[in-house]
This record gives structure tokens, C-alpha cells and sequence, in this order.
């Protein structure tokens, strides 16, 4: 028998996509928009189940849109999904701070965790990177997505060099979890890993921060112990 035509996924899709040019985005509820969006991430299956899912599992659209990787995977969606949720709360952020090109001077390391004191945290696995110029002034401020240590501090001098970045500060902020006093393997290794690499590139790592539960740790002052 043949399918009839307008029937399953795409046909689905198409009268989503005409809705949304005849009477706008804002006329689709929470689970339909995450219907959309997951299009990207599934090409050829129905998405409306995962949809209602990730709204059942946190609770809303904005608790959806701004939980991390990990959580995300957690909740059963693959890596697709996790990549594609993840851009519009970065494209907000963007709008929000559009270009922190000289808006910014970090003169001290105190100035740095003030300003991140005054922003909502970021996902707890990520670590968070300003980028600054020979006059401390904030280039960029990025977060930088869990991987294995050398990866990140590729990653990390990769985007240093291409911003022509004098020096770096890295803070990540675990949440209501205490810092451990003697750092985190992983954290270390990436802390030690980033200060070594950027002194062969000429560049500067003024501290890398784990802040947590009102503590902050710095992994330069542990690593010179």
C-alpha cells in the first residue's frame, strides 16, 4: 500500500516549517519548538516523543535549552542532539554580550571572579576562558566543552593564537560543590598542561580558578606547591 502523501515524519515537518513562515515561531508551544530544533539532529524520525521527554525530564523549555552536555546525554539524547541544544543558549549569550572588545579590563585576578560573580553560571563541566589583550582587556570569554586535558589545552591555544590573545585566565565553576583542596587529577593535568604549552607560544596563564560552594581554588598556587 502507499504511503499517503503528507503522512509521516516529513510530511510532519513540512506542515511545521509552513506554519512557522505563515504565522511565526512564537506560535508553536515548548515541545514543538524542541521539535524543531531536533530536526537538525534527527533527519528521518518523528521527534515530538523526544521532545515531550526532555520537557518531562527538566521541566521546561528554558531548563532544556540551558543544561549542559552531560545532562543531556543523561536525559537519552545522543550527540547530535546534545550539539544542536546547545547553540541557541550560546546564540543568546552572544546577543547578550555581543563583543566584549574593550568593554572589559581585568587588572587584577580579584576583578576576574567579581565579573564572573555577576553572570549566571555556565555548565559545571565546562571550563570557562578569557581571552585578554597586553592590556588586560577581555578579547573573549568562552566556554570551553569537557574533553581530555591535551584536547582542551588545543583547543584553548588554537583559539588564544587565532584572537592574537597576549594572556589567558581560566575559571570553572562546579555549583554548590566544594573545590578539593589538592585539585582535581583531570584539572590539574589540564592546569599544568595549559601553563606549559602557552609559555612556549609566548603567552600568558595568569591563574586557572575551580570555584565552588563560595571557595575559590587556584590550580597555579597547588600546581607550585
Amino acid at each position: 500500500m502507499n504511503t499517503l502523501r503528507g503522512t509521516g515524519p516529513g510530511g510532519h515537518r513540512a506542515r511545521m516549517r509552513r506554519r512557522i513562515r505563515t504565522a511565526g515561531a512564537h506560535s508553536l508551544a515548548d515541545y514543538e519548538l524542541l521539535e524543531v530544533l531536533l530536526f537538525a539532529a534527527v533527519p528521518r524520525r518523528d521527534t515530538k516523543p523526544q521532545a515531550k521527554a526532555l520537557l518531562a525530564h527538566f521541566g521546561d523549555l528554558e531548563a532544556v535549552l540551558d543544561a549542559g552536555p552531560a545532562a543531556l546525554r543523561a536525559a537519552g539524547l545522543g550527540p547530535r542532539g546534545v550539539a544542536v541544544l546547545g547553540c541557541p543558549v550560546q546564540v543568546a549569550r552572544r546577543l547578550a554580550h555581543p563583543d566584549l572588545r574593550g568593554q572589559v579590563i581585568f587588572a587584577d585576578m580579584a576583578a576576574v571572579l567579581a565579573y564572573c560573580d555577576r553572570l549566571p553560571a555556565r555548565d559545571p563541566d565546562a571550563w570557562r576562558l578569557f581571552y585578554l589583550d597586553s592590556a588586560r582587556h577581555v578579547l573573549a570569554d568562552e566556554a570551553v566543552a569537557p574533553a581530555p586535558p591535551a584536547d582542551m589545552c588545543r583547543t584553548v591555544l588554537a583559539r588564544a593564537l587565532e584572537l592574537h590573545a597576549v594572556s589567558l585566565v581560566a575559571v570553572r565553576d562546579i555549583g554548590q560543590r566544594t573545590p578539593p583542596a589538592d585539585g582535581q587529577d583531570a584539572d590539574l593535568r589540564f592546569g599544568r598542561m595549559l601553563e606549559t604549552h602557552a609559555r612556549l607560544l609566548g603567552l600568558i596563564v595568569h591563574d586557572c580558578v575551580v570555584r565552588g560552594c563560595g571557595t575559590d581554588a587556584s590550580l597555579r598556587a597547588m600546581i607550585a606547591r
